[in-house]
Order: C-alpha cells, then structure tokens, then sequence
C-alpha cells in the first residue's frame, strides 16, 4: 500500500515524538527548573525545552500550517528569543506536557488531513526555510528541529544520573 506524503510525515514526526516522550517521561525524577551552567554559560533546563516544544509544535503546525490558535495563554513564553529565566506566566510541568499532548493531537490530525497538494500551499507565516514557503517545509522543519532538543533532554538526565539501556 502507497501512503500518501502527509501520512509518511506524520508518522515520521510520530517516531521523533515518542522518542521525546521517553527523555519527558523520566522528568520527575530531576529538578526540571535547574539550568546546567557550564563554563559560565547557562543552559535551557528541561522545563523551558518541554514549553518550548509545545511552543514550535502550536506554532509550526497549529498556527502555520492549519491558520488555527489552541488559545493557550503562555504559550509565547517559550518562543525562540524568550528569556527562560524571566517567565510571567509560568504553567506547571503538568500542565505544560498535558497541554504538548494536546497540541500533538491536534497536529498529528492537521497533517494526516491535508492532501498532497496542500502541501506546497504557501504557509500561513511566509516564512521560508530552503527558500521554499510550503506547509510541507515548516513540518519537515518541525521534525528536524524536536531532535536538537532531544540532545538537550538526555544531556540534562545524564547529568542529573539518570540512565537508559
């Protein structure tokens, strides 16, 4: 059976999420607020990571592909440029992976329903990555950026002494 291009998408995404999901899932077991300072540098803790990948999915998926807003109020605290160390509304890591469920949901259902064609339709945003403004290059953009974050998550719980086989 062929699948279409959105469906491969999806289920590409699906495969990077539920490896996100096991670094998450291992979250109560460290303080997530801490930011691992090196050399003088302070790093995103894994609280920011987690808002700001609510963040990319709400905006890349929910708002750029579909034109759609969830209507989550501090969602923009976890936007590229944010300051992770001055938070207003600051949600609980509850909340925070409660809600990335949420939008995954939303999103995974976005990209299985859109044709092929939608696919080269210009993105809600205009932005460009590759030169290209298509909704298929904000969702490849998506899937390759979840895994840099991925990195960060599993630094963080090795630092903090927690292994995986």
């Amino acid at each position: 059976m062929i699948k279409s291009e959105p469906v491969v998408l999806a289920e590409t995404f699906e495969m990077v999420r539920n490896l996100t999901m096991m670094y998450l899932n291992q979250l109560d077991k460290i303080d997530v607020h801490e930011m691992i300072d090196y050399k003088g540098i302070k790093f995103n803790s894994a609280y920011w990571i987690a808002g700001h990948l609510t963040w990319s999915e709400h905006s890349l998926i929910v708002n750029g592909v579909a034109g759609e807003d969830m209507g989550i109020d501090w969602i923009e605290e976890f936007a590229i440029g944010k300051d992770p160390e001055n938070i207003v509304k600051k949600p609980s890591i509850e909340e925070i992976l409660k809600t990335l469920e949420k939008v995954h949901s939303k999103s995974m259902e976005i990209i299985k329903n859109l044709s092929d064609k939608n696919l080269d339709e210009e993105n809600h945003f205009g932005i460009a990555f590759g030169g290209v403004k298509s909704k298929r290059n904000l969702i490849k953009h998506l899937i390759r950026h979840e895994p840099m974050h991925i990195g960060q998550l599993s630094l963080i719980l090795k630092v903090n002494g927690i292994k995986f086989a």
